[in-house]
Order: structure tokens, then C-alpha cells, then sequence
């Protein structure tokens, strides 16, 4: 490599990947999961390493994540220091396995993707299992640029390639099992290529072929093992509750706590945890039953908008530059297309593409959440976007011109729409229509009472006279509870509202809140909302929902209602029988 792109491609770019990790490095705090469930399962696994894979809580979490941070002692100051070390390694990794595909510039390319996406760095050094995860798909990667490059290797070099391939994709499948069903696929695609193909590419996809064979024999050998000690072959229990919840359409198949309700997994596993083998079983039996449930058109709309959210990110998540984490992704997006076109005849440029592809298809069915996108897609994406950008780059002059311009037209358009979007697109919000419901609590005009205003926007459209609307529900007793959405029909609406604060107090003076942006709101649309973080136990306050609109927009309301959208309540007698209809109730919503 020349000694320009040396500095600028890899020297320059690592020091800014490290620079940008040093403030989640600085902070103390630990997350959830890593607390309450990675770090225990690793100390468990110091203190007892022959008899860990026995223990029922081992299936709770793949194994790999766990045995990552039990090789630093799950010292949480080792772990970063050693997610540093593995994120700066991938970015290395990444850059190299491009040079070989697309050339020095390519190589530059994926080592300044790496320093510069947010979702990188961030994955790469947080406490948790990201990190491992990140760096062994791209070393997996790493190795498939080596089988790639076969031809000018030594034979030992490819064996070595091949090994190592298979080694790094086990390990990945074994610390996320996103990449389980990948491993036959891949296997079959490659042997089916290898009879296709002849001299050189033939040899290639055989290497291709026999790194995923590898992977899929290792990892079948240990989910074997998982079926003889726990009677099934799986990596890890969770994909119960990640299927229950991304199948819930009134929430759009996100995680509850995206639209303010807590988690509600236990009207199914009752007292035994989501993640426990019985619990995974029974999250998985009634997601069956929903799933049968609708009709295929409506599950078509939600994981056409799953996809949407798992490629660009949800609105609400983004920050409010236009340059975001949205504008990075259509970015990487653009210049991928750009790299399988140009490199349509590099079986690893294909092999980067089904990645990809794969990960978004797998991904569709689960609940949405944005750290599964950034570490699925991030690493094939960002390789293939720079492979794009090189080929681009050592294009003729006049081709390069021309690709180079188009592609910058291209991004900035999509990057400009995704603003528009963002800013102008609908507030996404629970639509208590499209799935199972159950009426809880509906107001009485009696109850309801509006402040603030001259007219009363419950009988007919009025003006809001001032900057704050409030309007009051004091019913005899409120049943709220952290599983409850509110529902606040919209019959008309012209101007702007900019949040809404949903406000409960009780008669002893106790108070709880909860602000929800209104940016996007249009008519016809109602207004709905979780009561996770304003419910108490006490039911006889009021429930106070103070509006921040313009003055002089207009609106009308139908009467608010509280609803019960928890798929267990629906389907768990009928996926579940009757001996387990009824839910446990020492854990009901509160």
C-alpha cells in the first residue's frame, strides 16, 4: 500500500475511531442486560466452567458473549478496554479485506466508514454483546477476502483462510444466532456456484462453500448438545419474546417501551421469565396463534414499515440534523448498490450483498429495535459501500466522472427526502385498530372537563385560543395501568401541535408524566399512548393532558378510552390450552 493511503486510509482513521469511543469508554454506567444477565452468566461460568453448559440459565444467552467477557474476568473496565481493542482491530480488518477486493482507495474507504458511523463506534464499544458479535463478522469477512484472493496465496494461506473463515462464522452464529439460517443457505449457494463456475471462480466458491460448512457442522455440534441436555436444538432462548413482540401490529411490531408501555411478555410466561425454555416456548406458541391470526395483507403493512424502520431508522430516534444516522445509512445504501454493480463478478462482493439481504429478511419478523440494525447491517454494508467507492474511483476518467456525480446526486437526494420525512412524515403512534383490543375504560362527557379555551372541542371543531390546551378526565375511579394505551380520538385537525404532556395526579397530591412529541400529527388520526410511565397504584386521581399547540389550530376530539392491546390476553388460552389459559396472577399489570 502506498505510504499515503497508509496514513490517510488507516492511521488517520483509527485515531479518529478511538477518539469518538473515549466518552462511551468514560462512562460508568452498565447496561441493563450486561448487568442483570451477561456479566452473572460469566462469573457463573469462572466459577464452575465444566457444568455452565448444563445449567438452564445458559440458554438464556448465546454463548459466546458470555464467554467474551468471561475471558477478562466480566471486569467491566477489561471488557471496554478489550471492545476498544476488537473495534480498532475490525476497522483494520475491514479495510484490509476491501484492499484486496477494490483496491487502496476501497481499503481508505472502509477504514474512514468505520471511524465515522455513530452506530459503529457506538456497537463496537459499548458494554455489550455488540461488540464480540461486530468484530467476528468482520473477521469472518476477512477471511472470505483472503479465500477470495486464493490464487496468489500459498496453499497453506488459503487453508489457513478457510479455517479461519469457519472458526470466526461459529463463533458469530454462537454469540448471535442471527446467522443460523444463513449457514445452510450459504453453503448450498456455494457448492451450487462452484458447479456453475469454472477454473478460478470455481475454486473460490468451493473455499466460500466449505467456510460455511465449517460453521454450520461446529455450530450444529453444539445445538446437538443443546437438545440432549435441554431437549431442544437451539443456540439460545429470546427469540419467544422478539417474534411475540415484533408480531404485535397496534404497536407496529416495536419493543412497548418505543410508545410508553412496559413490557408485557409475562401474561404469557406468567412467574417463569421470557427467557426461561418454557417461557421461549409458550412466547413462540402464541405468537403463532397471532400470527395465523392476521390477515396477510395487514401483516404485509406491518413488515413493509418493520423494513422501512430497520434500514432508515425510525423518526423518532433520529436526531434532528440532517445529517444523521438515517443520512449515513441511505449514504451506505446508495454506494452498496453502487459496489455489487461495479463488482457484480466478485463472488465476494456477492457474498457481501446476500449478507445484507439476509439480515434485513431475517430481521423483518422480530420487534424493531435500532442497535439490532446497526449491528446487522452496519459491517457487510459499510465494506460493500467502500468496495463501490473504490471501484468508482479507479474507474476511467470519464466513467468515474460520471459514477462519482451520480452517485453524490443519487445520496443527496435520498438524504433530502429522508429529511422531509423526518420532519413532515405521520407521528407513529399505537393504532388501536389494527390488531386485538380490548376496551378497558371509556369517558363520560360528564367526567371530562377543558381548560384554557373558549370552546369545548369534545362537541365540535374550535380554535385553541391559547399556546396550552388542557383537558381533564376525573372519573370516579381510573384504570390505569402500565399495560393500558390511551386513546384519543382526532375527528378534526388543521394547524400544528407540538407535544403533548399526559399528566396523572392523585388525591394525595402524587404525580406521574409523560411527554409525547406531536410533530407529523394529522387529522383523522388518533392520539395514543402508553400509561407505563404515568400509572400508580392509587386509581382515584384525575388524568390531566396538556397540549402545546399553536394558537388558532383547530381540533376536535372523541371521547378518550383506555385500551388493552397485550397479545397474551388474546391468544394464550388458545395457543396454550386450557390447563394454562389463566395467567399467574402474582405478576399482573399494576
Amino acid at each position: 500500500m502506498p505510504a499515503q493511503w497508509w496514513w490517510l486510509g488507516v492511521v488517520l482513521p483509527t485515531l479518529v475511531y478511538a477518539t469518538r469511543a473515549v466518552y462511551i469508554l468514560a462512562d460508568p454506567r452498565i447496561p441493563y442486560d450486561t448487568l442483570h444477565t451477561y456479566l452473572p452468566l460469566a462469573r457463573a461460568f469462572l466459577e464452575d466452567p465444566s457444568s455452565y453448559f448444563t445449567l438452564p440459565n445458559s440458554v438464556t444467552v448465546a454463548p459466546g458473549a458470555v464467554l467474551y467477557m468471561a475471558i477478562w474476568g466480566a471486569d467491566p473496565v477489561a471488557i471496554k478496554a478489550a471492545n476498544l481493542f476488537i473495534g480498532l482491530a475490525s476497522l483494520l480488518l475491514a479495510s484490509d479485506a476491501v484492499r484486496r477486493l477494490a483496491g487502496p482507495a476501497a481499503g481508505a474507504a472502509a477504514a474512514w466508514g468505520f471511524a465515522t458511523s455513530q452506530m459503529l463506534v457506538t456497537t463496537g464499544v459499548t458494554l455489550m454483546g455488540e461488540a464480540p458479535f461486530v468484530f467476528l463478522v468482520v473477521l469472518w469477512l476477512w477471511a472470505c477476502s483472503w479465500a477470495c484472493d486464493g490464487a496468489q496465496l500459498p496453499r497453506k494461506n488459503r487453508v489457513a483462510a478457510v479455517v479461519l473463515g469457519g472458526v470466526a462464522l461459529t463463533a458469530a452464529t454462537l454469540t448471535r444466532a442471527t446467522w443460523l439460517y444463513w449457514l445452510p443457505a450459504a453453503s448450498l449457494a456455494g457448492l451450487v456456484m462452484a458447479l456453475l463456475c469454472k477454473g478460478d471462480t470455481r475454486r473460490v466458491f468451493l473455499r466460500l462453500a466449505t467456510i460455511h460448512l465449517i460453521a454450520l457442522a461446529l455450530v450444529g455440534s453444539f445445538m446437538l448438545h443443546q437438545r440432549e441436555a435441554f431437549g431442544r436444538p437451539l443456540v439460545a432462548t429470546g427469540s419467544g419474546a422478539a417474534l411475540y413482540f415484533g408480531s404485535n401490529a397496534v404497536l407496529h411490531g416495536y419493543e412497548p417501551p418505543f410508545f410508553g408501555l412496559a413490557h408485557d411478555e409475562f401474561t404469557v410466561t406468567d412467574n417463569l421469565g421470557h427467557l426461561s425454555l418454557e417461557g421461549d416456548r409458550r412466547l413462540l406458541a402464541v405468537t403463532r396463534a397471532a400470527l395465523l391470526d392476521t390477515a396477510p395483507a395487514q401483516l404485509f403493512h406491518l413488515y413493509f414499515q418493520k423494513l422501512g424502520a430497520f434500514l432508515f431508522f425510525s423518526r423518532a430516534q433520529l436526531s434532528r440534523h440532517v445529517f444523521n444516522d438515517r443520512a449515513m445509512r441511505i449514504g451506505l445504501l446508495v454506494l452498496a448498490l453502487g459496489g455489487l454493480i461495479a463488482g457484480r463478478k466478485k463472488p465476494l462482493v456477492w457474498l457481501l450483498a446476500g449478507a445484507a439481504a439476509y439480515q434485513c429478511a431475517v430481521h423483518i419478523p422480530v420487534m424493531y429495535n435500532p442497535r439490532y440494525s446497526a449491528s446487522a447491517l452496519d459491517p457487510p454494508l459499510t465494506l460493500l459501500a467502500a468496495a463501490g467507492l473504490g471501484l468508482m474511483i479507479t474507474a476511467g476518467k470519464k466513467r468515474r466522472f460520471v459514477a462519482l456525480a451520480g452517485t453524490l446526486f443519487v445520496v443527496m437526494t435520498g438524504v433530502a427526502i429522508g429529511a422531509w420525512n423526518q420532519r413532515h412524515g405521520e407521528t407513529l403512534m399505537p393504532d388501536i385498530a389494527s390488531g386485538p383490543n380490548r376496551l378497558i375504560q371509556q369517558a363520560n362527557k360528564s367526567e371530562l372537563s377543558v381548560k384554557g379555551n373558549s370552546g369545548n372541542p369534545f362537541e365540535k371543531p374550535v380554535p385553541i385560543t391559547h399556546t396550552r390546551l388542557v383537558v381533564e378526565w376525573a372519573p370516579p375511579s381510573l384504570q390505569l395501568s402500565n399495560l393500558a394505551v390511551l386513546n384519543l380520538p382526532l375527528r378534526h385537525f388543521e394547524g400544528q401541535c407540538r407535544e403533548l404532556w399526559i399528566v396523572y395526579t392523585t388525591p394525595t397530591g402524587a404525580a406521574r408524566s409523560a411527554r409525547v412529541l406531536l410533530d407529523g400529527l394529522r387529522p383523522n388520526q388518533n392520539i395514543a399512548w402508553g400509561m407505563d410511565a404515568v400509572s400508580l397504584p392509587n386509581h382515584k386521581g384525575i388524568l390531566r393532558l396538556e397540549f402545546a399547540c399553536s394558537p388558532g389550530t383547530v381540533v376536535e376530539f372523541g371521547a378518550p378510552a383506555l385500551y388493552d392491546v397485550a397479545l397474551g390476553h388474546f391468544y394464550r388460552a388458545q395457543a396454550l390450552g386450557p390447563e394454562l389459559a389463566r395467567s399467574f396472577p402474582g405478576k399482573d399489570a399494576q
